[in-house]
C-alpha cells in the first residue's frame, strides 16, 4: 500500500487520548471515505498524515508511512513525499491560501519546491488541466488574488494546486461543506472524473454520509477519536455493523430518532466504546470493547467482527 497508518495514537499534552489506534491502508486508485460528526478527529488524522498536528497534541503510537518513506518524522524524505505524491485539499480554501500571492504564485509554488520548473513552465504545463477546472489560464485572471475569485473557483485553484505535480494519492478535507449545492455536485463529478482518469487513489474527509456514498468506494466511520466500522459503502449501507453508523444511515435517510446526547469531550469519553451514553443498545459487555484494530487493506473488510455491540 501507498499510505499505510498502523494503530496511530494522538493524544494531548496531559495524556489525553484524541484518536485511536486507527490504521487504515490507501493505495492509487482507491477511493476511501473517512466519515464521523465534527469532533470524530477526522482533521486530526489528516494534519497527522502531513506532519501538521496542532500545538500541544503529539503522536504517542503508532507508525505513518507513504511509499515506503516514514511520514510522522520531520526531515527531506517526509517533505520529498508530501506536495508532490501526496497532497492535500483542504475544507477552507480561502484561509488555506497566502492573501499576498497571485493565483499565478499559488500555482508556481508546487512545482517549483518539487520539480524545479520555472513558474512559467510550470503554468504552460499546467494550462490543460487549469482548462478542465474551468479556471481561465490568461494573464488577467492568474493576476488576482484569492479574494477576489469565487469560492468556487478558489475550490478548484486549491485542487489545481495539489494536482500540479501529478500526485498518486490526494487527501480530501470536507471539499465541499462551505459550497452550494450545485456546486457542490460539480466538484465531485470533477474529483471522479479526474480520479479514473488519472489513476488517483484519494482520501475524503467528510461529515456527510450522502457525499461519502456518492464518491467513495469504502468507508472508515470514526466516532470520539475511535473507528466504529470499515467496509465496501454498500455494505455499510446496506448492513450497518455498530449502532453509530445506523445513525448515520438513518440520519442521511432523514429517519426520525429518539437517540439523544452529544459527542462527549476526550476527558469525558467512556472506557470501551465512546458511542455508550448515546447508544439505544448499549449492553454492560461495551464498556469493555475495544476500538477495531488492523490495517484496512483488500478492500478494507475488517479482519474480525466488532465485538461487545449491540446491533441497531
Amino acid at each position: 500500500m501507498s499510505l499505510l497508518v498502523e494503530d496511530l495514537i494522538l493524544q494531548r499534552a496531559d495524556g489525553v487520548r484524541l484518536l485511536g489506534p486507527v490504521s487504515l491502508a490507501l493505495a492509487p486508485g482507491e477511493r476511501l471515505g473517512l466519515v464521523g460528526e465534527s469532533g470524530s478527529g477526522k482533521s486530526l488524522l489528516m494534519q497527522a498524515l502531513f506532519g501538521v498536528l496542532p500545538d500541544g497534541v503529539t503522536q504517542a503510537g503508532g507508525t505513518i508511512s507513504g511509499f515506503g518513506v516514514p511520514l510522522d518524522h520531520p526531515g527531506p524524505a517526509r517533505d520529498a513525499i508530501c506536495g508532490s505524491r501526496l497532497t492535500w485539499v483542504p475544507q477552507d480554501p480561502l484561509q488555506a491560501l497566502n492573501p499576498l500571492l497571485t493565483l499565478r504564485d499559488h500555482l508556481a509554488l508546487l512545482p517549483g519546491l518539487h520539480r524545479k520548473e520555472p513558474p512559467s513552465t510550470a503554468l504552460a504545463r499546467l494550462a490543460p488541466l487549469l482548462k478542465r477546472l474551468r479556471l481561465p489560464a490568461d494573464g488577467g485572471f492568474l493576476s488576482r488574488l484569492p479574494h477576489q475569485i469565487s469560492g468556487g473557483q478558489r475550490q478548484r485553484l486549491c485542487l489545481a494546486m495539489a494536482l500540479s505535480c501529478d500526485p498518486e494519492l490526494l487527501v480530501l478535507d470536507e471539499p465541499t461543506t462551505a459550497l452550494d449545492p450545485l456546486v457542490q455536485k460539480a466538484f465531485m463529478d470533477l474529483v471522479l472524473d479526474l480520479q479514473r482518469e488519472r489513476g488517483l487513489g484519494f482520501l475524503w474527509i467528510t461529515h456527510d454520509l450522502a457525499v461519502a456514498a456518492a464518491v467513495c468506494d469504502q468507508l472508515l466511520v470514526l466516532y470520539g477519536g475511535s473507528p466504529m466500522e470499515a467496509g465496501p459503502v454498500t455494505q455499510v449501507l446496506a448492513s450497518p455493523r455498530h449502532p453509530y453508523t445506523a445513525r448515520l444511515v438513518g440520519a442521511a435517510r432523514r429517519e426520525p430518532s429518539s437517540e439523544a446526547g452529544f459527542l462527549p469531550a476526550p476527558q469525558e469519553r467512556p472506557p470501551g466504546c465512546p458511542f455508550q451514553p448515546r447508544c439505544p443498545s448499549v449492553q454492560s459487555r461495551c464498556a469493555h470493547w475495544g476500538p477495531w484494530q488492523g490495517t484496512l487493506a483488500q478492500g478494507l473488510r475488517c479482519e474480525r467482527p466488532l465485538e461487545g455491540v449491540g446491533q441497531p
